[in-house]
């Protein structure tokens, strides 16, 4: 697409204070590296850096658009087009949701939650393939950023878009929700990642249901109903009390009436309802019952959590026209995103588990899961630092140790500082159980490598998982290029 300077200072509600408003771009950057002639700078203030200090650099990489809180013209960039704007993080986000507008006509879902969101995206955009055009989140671009950069990739031939999103602040998810205006959404859990930003589990619901504020009217917001703290809010559920022992944001409270709340899970109140589940070492094979009728599905991936969100992804293909059977036999394509739980067998006999993109001791378990499903001589799991846990870091770790202790775990290498309570605890725990496993501590990444280079052989299954800041897809690299003979560092 590409978009003149007058339609972006009109979706912006900017002035243009200088430049060409039949000027175009193709693209936007809040790096002023990465970007050329057809593409506009959009310098934000963070908490460390103002990116408007490099106005003259994205200058220098080509571009020739850009927005500005300071009113001023940065010498040597007077052909440069400038939009004044008062905030440029609000600016980017009422031109996301004038860009929403422009196609309000697209069906549009939006995935949320502590864990399984982006498979759940990823799942639910390959279910809804038979539709035609489906646009789905890229990359990250799920935050208060990103959201409003994939609005800008709606066309008039989208068919329908899958929309993730992310959040760690309290207040995010509200306005994101504007930004997309969604017509129905998806809430898979609520666990505790970024609980030490937002101090409970409660808060972290009530932040994740202010996806339900704009839903359109006459919408469904679709939770998991194996969820504890989801489950109390179905109309469906025998337990149902309504919400006002619910924490709330008051719009979520105002907007909820409007929107129908359904569930998914193993319930039988739930109604979407997966049943009859089969897991292998590479595949899952369940039968999901819906308000429509009965179909059975097959994954080509492991793992009871895809069994889950594979179930969500049915419920949203029936809300949005398509036949549950059509969806299941598009899910047949799926395959996990790099980094994200995908199996694969090493040229050196070594199963790994590449699970490294982000961790949360919820996904962590279920890494476990996967793990304990693979057929290896050996188990490995590398597990590194949760990050954002806060005052809860400590319990949390060591609940993973406890998981650990109560699978079929040969070897543990906990990585990191926080990580050291994983080890202590699966250590205490399995003391008296039944066989040996070894348990070793390494504080950095470095170290959790050598240590792990020299205790792997051929048919061993590995899993690496942490939090994105621990660089766990690093060790990833490195045991594939040792596996071809390559560099070993990590």
């Amino acid at each position: 697409m590409r978009y003149t300077v007058s339609e972006i200072a009109e979706g912006m509600g900017a002035k243009i204070l200088c430049g060409h408003p039949e000027e175009s771009v193709t693209g936007f950057s809040f790096s002023s590296k990465d970007g050329d002639a057809d593409t506009m700078f959009l310098p934000m203030k963070g908490e460390r850096v103002d990116a408007h200090d490099f106005i003259a650099d994205a200058y220098a990489h080509g571009m020739r658009v850009t927005t500005t809180e300071r009113g001023e013209i940065v010498p040597g960039t007077e052909d440069m087009t400038y939009l004044l704007v008062e905030n440029a993080r609000d600016a980017w986000q009422r031109l996301g949701a004038y860009w929403r507008d422009k196609h309000a006509s697209v069906p549009m879902v939006a995935i949320t939650g502590s864990v399984g969101k982006t498979t759940t995206k990823e799942l639910i955009a390959t279910a809804l393939t038979p539709l035609g055009k489906v646009l789905r989140t890229e990359g990250n671009k799920n935050g208060q950023l990103g959201v409003p950069q994939m609005m800008a990739e709606l066309t008039d031939d989208t068919d329908v878009a899958v929309i993730e999103m992310g959040m760690s602040l309290p207040g995010e998810m509200g306005r994101i929700a504007a930004v997309a205006k969604p017509n129905c959404a998806v809430i898979t859990n609520i666990g505790v990642s970024h609980i030490g930003n937002l101090g409970s589990q409660e808060a972290i619901r009530r932040e994740k249901l202010a996806i339900a504020n704009k839903i359109a009217d006459g919408g469904t917001l679709l939770v998991n109903g194996d969820d504890p703290l989801l489950a109390p809010l179905c109309p469906d559920n025998p337990e149902y009390c309504g919400t006002d022992g619910i924490e709330m944001y008051e719009s979520t409270r105002k907007h909820f009436p409007k929107i129908t709340v359904a569930a998914y899970g193993a319930a039988d109140w739930c109604r979407y309802r997966y049943t009859e589940e089969k897991l292998s070492e590479d595949s899952a094979a369940f039968s999901v019952i819906t308000p429509k009728g009965t179909v059975q599905v097959s994954l080509p991936v492991p793992g009871h959590h895809n069994v889950s969100n594979a179930t969500a992804a049915l419920g949203i293909a029936e809300l949005f026209g398509l036949s549950a059977e059509k969806a299941a036999e598009a899910l047949l394509a799926y395959r996990p995103m790099a980094m994200r739980g995908g199996i694969e067998t090493l040229p050196n006999g070594i199963t790994l588990i590449d699970d490294t993109y982000n961790a949360s001791p919820d996904s962590m378990r279920s890494g476990l899961n996967v793990l304990c499903t693979v057929k290896a001589e050996r188990r490995i799991a590398v597990l590194a630092d949760i990050l954002e846990l806060g005052e809860h870091s400590e319990e949390c770790h060591r609940q993973v140790g406890r998981d650990v202790a109560e699978r079929p775990i040969d070897i543990l290498i906990a990585v990191g500082t926080e990580a050291a309570a994983i080890s202590d605890e699966a250590g205490k725990t399995a003391r008296g159980s039944a066989g040996e496993r070894q348990i070793v501590h390494a504080p950095t990444r470095e170290e959790a490598f050598d240590i792990l280079r020299q205790v792997m052989k051929s048919g061993d299954a590995i899993l690496l998982k942490g939090s994105r800041g621990m660089g766990m897809d690093v060790i990833a690299g490195a045991l594939r290029d040792m596996a071809k003979g390559g560099p070993q560092d990590a």
